[in-house]
């Protein structure tokens, strides 16, 4: 029996492996000296996802990480902030 993904993973997985991964771009939260900001990730950067993380390039950072997705012309399609999908 396999697990059950959750939403995040679910728009994590279209936008890796739809063939579209140039039409988004995933925020992630990004800790710097200043505090924590949103750092946006283009689609078209992110090499693989598995285990629970992003691999971009070198860096795998955490599906927790990602707070928002949006399509280029800015329409949000995922947040974790409301909690729901647009």
């Amino acid at each position: 029996m396999g697990r059950k993904r959750g939403e995040i993973e679910e728009w994590l997985r279209k936008v890796v492996f739809s063939g579209e991964k140039g039409e988004y771009i995933v925020f992630i939260k990004h800790r710097t000296d200043k505090g924590v900001v949103l750092r946006p990730i283009p689609g078209r950067l992110i090499d693989d996802l598995r285990r629970g993380y992003l691999y971009v390039g070198e860096e795998m950072i955490p599906f927790h990480r990602v707070i928002e997705i949006r399509r280029k012309d800015g329409t949000i399609v995922y947040s974790r902030r409301s909690g729901e999908k647009k």
